[in-house]
């Protein structure tokens, strides 16, 4: 199971820390546009069932549209902070299958390969997957179980997430893997790395 947590795309609301650069009305042409990218990649990928999360509802158009197109079901995010957000998904996940996969948006590099990676290694028994972002969190986290340990009083938004993540896998003797790293869309000096992968893209 992947969960990806995404938000409505209400303009003003989205890719904030972008608005200086670009005005609400492209930075949320710019949000739409990573969601879709995620979606196609994530339902290209042998992970067979896709859930995206939202918030704050799973009633804004866009989001019944990309229901609709990718034929995903809609299910509302839960909890005060990303942190428990990000947990409840999992753990929700858990009670149906034996492996979950929680993503965001904001990583256009990643690729099926990588996706594949991880659920390989889940079902391989893997206990902990990580998809490491070079701002020192991460884009990807996938478990076999509950982790409720990796959640609870995490500096979330901070440059050494990841970090931390490592150091408590690692003090409770937990086995995880890594895939790619990739940088993620959130400030305006992420923008030109992305310009710059639309326009290979484009040209090949």
């Amino acid at each position: 199971m992947l969960c990806i947590l995404s938000k409505a795309p209400v303009v003003g609301e989205v890719k904030t820390r972008l608005i200086p650069a670009l005005g609400e009305t492209a930075a949320t042409a710019l949000y739409e546009q990573l969601l879709i990218g995620t979606l196609k990649t994530a339902c290209a990928s042998d992970i067979s069932q896709v859930r995206l999360y939202c918030t704050p509802s799973t009633t804004h158009p866009f989001l019944q549209e990309c229901a609709r197109n990718f034929d995903i079901e809609l299910f509302s995010q839960k909890g005060p902070e990303l942190g428990v957000r990000m947990s409840q998904a999992l753990s929700d996940s858990l009670c149906d299958f034996d492996y979950a996969l929680v993503l965001g948006c904001d990583c256009p590099w990643l690729k099926v390969s990588d996706l594949n990676e991880a659920y390989t290694k889940l079902t391989e028994e893997t206990e902990v997957v990580v998809g490491p972002a070079e701002d020192g969190g991460y884009y990807l986290l996938g478990l076999r179980s509950r982790q409720d340990h990796l959640f609870e009083n995490m500096p979330w938004g901070k440059s050494n997430v990841l970090e931390e993540t490592r150091d408590r896998l690692q003090c409770a003797r937990i086995d995880w893997h890594e895939i790619n790293e990739y940088p993620d869309i959130d400030l305006p000096e992420d923008l030109p790395a992305y310009n710059k992968m639309l326009l290979e893209f484009r040209t090949k």
